[in-house]
């Protein structure tokens, strides 16, 4: 069994409508997967807003979701949990939150 753990992401809102959210890019990542969710707690896998599967880092060299449209306001809470594909094997971060 491996070790390995799902790194913690970052969360920015570099404009004034949207966000994203990223890890960095380490060798054996093949895919990073986001899934998320506004003010609104995830339960079930099923029950989001948002779900994407990222397939290449950007040119920053990060593995990074791109939200433009999610109209954001003070106190918004993005619940979310993500994925990596590492060395070929799903390994999954649930139950996470950011204050927006």
């Amino acid at each position: 069994m491996s070790g390995y753990q799902v790194p913690k992401a970052r969360i920015a809102r570099p404009e004034k409508i949207g966000f994203e959210v990223s890890i960095p890019n380490e060798k054996g990542i093949s895919l990073f997967a986001f899934h998320g969710r506004l003010n609104t707690p995830i339960v079930d896998l099923q029950d989001q807003t948002w779900a994407a599967d990222i397939i290449r880092t950007d040119q920053n060299g990060r593995w990074t979701y791109t939200n433009r449209d999610a109209e954001l306001k003070r106190g918004d809470v993005l619940y979310y949990w993500t994925t990596v594909r590492y060395n070929g094997v799903d390994y999954h971060r649930m139950r996470q939150s950011a204050n927006l």
